[in-house]
């Protein structure tokens, strides 16, 4: 259902953005934008309210509305198009607009010439055609909308609401990321090995499933105000399951304070090896996870006998047991009891109140059902944060009923808990939440470069109480990390976001949904050949560049959203056929004549 409102806010967008062409618009066509316009606007309210009463019917015909509201896009973006050309350049205009020969599968760019002394008939019986296919395709989906109601224009109709609802009961941040409970002995544990009375380089393994906290412990071990004077040099790197090893090198040095983090491997490698040999260090490598991610950093770390320690963390045994001191045990995390489960919800909830007791009972079936899994726990605290209150016992038994115990498997239900926290999401949050599975694993991501993505993409709707549209984004921002979706990463002085990120588990869940409702595809290099071809993607594209010198032939029309992450590797090559192009975010791409290729993408969107 996200990629259906998403393409709907994206053809909202589109009719405002006509009619911002005013003084252009020609007298016949202003009075059908208008009609337009008010017809989409109801159509997205529509959704809005009522999210959950149409969800198995848009599952149905989800594809079929989305595919008009791209189509309705399409058309009006080109019907902008032309309608600007045409207004600056008047009688005298000799290239027409965008026109649509096979709507989403063959968009093609047609030149119509107009003689000097000639009218411009001809481009408004375009323009005109333009926004006929555009009505066309939104009442489509009216009467779909219409189909889903049963007809009934009356009731629920006029209740439709046009107010932003932002969710003040939210703004309590659920606090257990920063905690460790139940997990006291193994955070003692953890302290006595690192500080133990071994000159000796120590590799201190932590094992256990996704989500049951291994990150959280080793940054509780990391962030003790005691570890910064018992060691030199401290650094904590994240290694992932897609990692290089020059950019693991290269965030290990910007993580140790030096400056100088551009190289080869060799050159870097070195860098890290002079910085430690001498000093008492500790390293943090998180979320490892294989043996020979381990074996390609272990000889850059030296072993003089200056009492350093390595604190590992990943969810396979076989990578622990191969990392591990010869004569050190590993560390394994076992998920809570039942009465820690109740604890931390507790404490992720209410902070330091006590819960109600007529909550107790329910709130104990509910902390059984999340498996022991700290990760569980903490969303379905931030679900029921946001549900308006907290104190109202119809909340606690809706999550109750939803989230019961009936997978065979802990990961099971953690994966079925995490669905249900995305499906309960307001349809506002879905389309922004499931744009972070363009980003890469483990990313830091910007902040500000996020909520100009979403800007750009038209997930935000403009509001009277908020000025830009970047305030209404930083909103949904807070929003998603209050909920325990996103995590916090770094924040400016002014207490303000600055890079969030998303864990492991969640990140999953996020792809596998995007896939699902066609709102983003992912390619990687799939041969060893060093040009792709990519046919038939979604709207939007992400590229992850696998090897150097990699090109990318993106050959289907219909994509308007492409985003490449290359990660270290050179070069990156991009062609693209599509002249829908709206939103380019490949800064490491070569292009061969950026000049040329880039004045055909003229529905480009600045980001900047």
């Amino acid at each position: 259902m996200a990629a259906v409102y998403a393409a709907l806010l994206a053809v909202a967008r589109s009719s405002r953005e006509i009619l911002d062409l005013d003084k252009y618009i020609d007298p016949l066509h202003k009075k059908n934008n208008v009609s337009l316009k008010e017809k989409v606007d109801f159509i997205v309210a529509f959704f809005e309210d009522f999210p959950d009463k149409y969800q198995e019917t848009l599952g149905r015909e989800g594809n079929r509305i989305r595919k008009a509201a791209y189509e309705a896009q399409d058309f009006m973006d080109s019907y902008q198009f032309s309608v600007s050309t045409l207004g600056r350049k008047g009688n005298r205009i000799r290239k027409a607009a965008y026109e649509y020969k096979d709507f989403m599968d063959s968009y093609q760019f047609s030149v119509s010439t107009i003689d000097d002394e000639g009218s411009s008939e001809d481009v408004n019986l375009n323009l005109g055609r333009n926004l006929t296919m555009a009505s066309d395709r939104i009442g489509f989906i009216w009467r779909e909308m219409m189909k889903m109601n049963n007809g009934d224009t009356a009731k629920d109709l006029r209740s439709v609401s046009y107010s932003f609802h932002v969710d003040r009961s939210s703004t309590v941040q659920a606090t257990a990321k920063k905690m460790v409970v139940g997990f006291d002995d193994d955070l003692l544990a953890i302290k006595e090995r690192l500080y133990e009375d071994s000159a000796k380089l120590q590799i201190i393994p932590v094992v256990g499933m996704g989500g049951i906290g291994k990150t959280t412990l080793a940054r509780k071990a990391y962030d003790d105000s005691i570890l910064s004077q018992y060691f030199d040099k401290c650094a904590w790197i994240t290694v992932s399951q897609e990692y290089q090893r020059r950019d693991v090198l290269s965030g290990l040095l910007k993580s140790l304070k030096n400056e100088q983090s551009n190289g080869n491997e060799a050159e870097l490698e070195k860098l890290v090896y002079q910085i430690l040999i001498g000093r008492r260090y500790l390293i943090v490598i998180d979320d490892i996870w294989s043996t020979q991610a381990w074996d390609d950093l272990k000889m850059t770390f030296p072993d003089d006998g200056s009492g350093s320690r390595i604190l590992l963390t990943t969810r396979l045994l076989d990578v622990a047991s191969h990392a591990r001191s010869s004569d050190a045990p590993v560390h394994q995390m076992k998920c809570l009891n039942n009465d820690q489960s109740w604890k931390l919800l507790q404490e992720s909830v209410f902070e330091q109140q006590s819960c109600p007791l007529q909550l107790v009972e329910v709130g104990k079936k509910i902390a059984e059902n999340c498996g022991g899994l700290p990760l569980t726990i903490v969303v379905v605290a931030g679900l029921i944060l946001s549900s308006g209150n907290v104190m109202r016992e119809e909340v606690w038994e809706n999550v109750s009923e939803n989230i019961s115990s009936k997978e065979p498997t802990i990961a099971l239900q953690c994966s079925k808990i995490l669905c249900f926290s995305y499906d309960r999401l307001p349809l506002r949050l879905k389309p922004c939440f499931l744009y972070i599975a363009a980003f890469p694993e483990d990313s830091e991501i910007d902040v500000s470069k996020l909520i100009k993505l979403w800007v750009a993409e038209g997930f935000l709707k403009p509001k009277d109480q908020f000025k830009w549209l970047e305030d209404v984004g930083e909103r949904y921002l807070e929003d998603l990390v209050n909920r325990s979706l996103l995590l916090v990463s770094k924040k400016g002085p002014d207490g303000k976001l600055e890079t969030v990120g998303i864990h492991d588990m969640l990140r999953e869940i996020c792809i596998t949904k995007a896939e699902e409702e066609g709102f983003l595809y992912h390619v990687s290099s799939k041969t060893n050949s060093r040009t792709e071809f990519v046919e038939n993607p979604y709207r939007r594209l992400r590229i992850h560049c696998t090897k150097d010198f990699q090109e990318w032939k993106i050959l289907d029309s219909s994509v308007h959203s492409v985003l490449l992450f290359s990660q270290g590797y050179q070069e990156p090559r991009l062609h693209l056929c599509s002249r829908n192009i709206g939103i380019l975010d490949a800064p490491q791409v070569t292009w061969t004549n950026f000049s040329s290729v880039i004045s055909t993408f003229v529905h480009l969107r600045s980001c900047s």
